[in-house]
């Protein structure tokens, strides 16, 4: 399994660029589309353009299951943006994206999360709730992840907006093993092995 993880992607995307030339990516931005603030979204679709990759992009709180199918098995990468962590978790688990998402690691393709699509790869995303509002429609019983990873990603980490929030988990949750990550760092994940890279 294959996770490249991080705080936010138009920074530190470009590693990624001698293995992104020509392949397919799934661009999902449904963690983003309640967001008042969506420049992330924008700046990450025009770095994945200037890589040379051929975007798909997809959401998957409205886009009929087996169009989401199809895109999937069509995808060599598939990337969620940054956005609610608890309203794209919502979605996933509803669609039964989860399942899909880890028969699609399961086969070798490469996970990219940004922000969001980094922290739902956790256990569990309670811990995220003082950066992240729990939407009032929020139809899960927990608040349980992907479960991909054996660490929590705090990301933007002492970075602007979330400089309080973020020392904040980190105080909080010390008991938890954390990850926290700047805009400017990585988390690179194969076979179970971790890397943080930086740029």
């Amino acid at each position: 399994m294959r996770l490249f993880l991080c705080s936010h992607f138009e920074k530190v995307g470009n590693l990624l660029k001698n293995e992104v030339t020509g392949k397919n990516v799934l661009f999902i931005p449904t963690a983003s589309i309640n967001e008042e603030y969506k420049g992330y979204v924008g700046s990450a679709r025009k770095l994945w353009k200037k890589m040379n990759a051929n975007i798909t992009e997809i959401e998957i709180s409205t886009a009929p299951i087996d169009e989401i199918n199809k895109a999937f098995e069509n995808a060599d990468i598939i990337y969620f943006t940054g956005g609610n962590t608890f309203f794209l978790i919502d979605q996933i688990r509803k669609t039964g994206v989860d399942k899909l998402i880890k028969k699609h690691l399961n086969s070798g393709k490469l996970y990219v999360g940004e922000s969001a699509g980094a922290i739902i790869c956790a256990k569990d995303l309670s811990y995220i709730n003082s950066m992240d509002e729990v939407p009032k429609n929020f139809s899960q019983k927990d608040y349980s992840g992907l479960d991909l990873i054996d660490c929590y990603i705090v990301p933007h980490y002492l970075c602007t907006p979330f400089k309080e929030c973020s020392k904040q988990i980190v105080d909080e949750y010390s008991n938890l093993s954390l990850c926290p990550l700047n805009n400017s760092e990585v988390i690179f994940i194969e076979n179970g092995e971790k890397r943080k890279l930086n740029v």
